[in-house]
């Protein structure tokens, strides 16, 4: 089911989606807009879990290899995402020896 929206653009970002956009990568203004929902949509859904996650790493509930694992980022990835949200890696003798083993 679909469900017909208008929308009003500045003509500048209009004419830089057709020109850079439109029959390279999308057939019509439609496909981008969808694209771009789907991707906000999909940003936010990500973001929201990399905040529970790192709740449940500040609370000591899980580790940072969890972490990772439950949001499906790397490693490294998940470092950088919770250094960007001020929630840095505990690293103490659990942690080693889980590096260890």
């Amino acid at each position: 089911m679909h469900i017909k929206k208008t929308i009003t653009l500045p003509e500048e970002l209009e004419r830089d989606v057709k020109n850079q956009l439109i029959g390279k990568y999308y057939s019509n203004l439609s496909d981008v807009i969808r694209d771009g929902l789907r991707r906000v949509l999909k940003d936010y859904e990500q973001n929201s879990e990399i905040k529970a996650t790192a709740k449940l790493y500040q609370e000591g509930k899980i580790t940072i290899r969890e972490a990772s694992d439950t949001t499906g980022i790397p490693l490294r990835g998940i470092l950088h995402e919770f250094g960007k949200r001020g929630t840095y890696i505990r690293y103490g003798e659990d942690e080693l020896k889980e590096d260890i083993e």
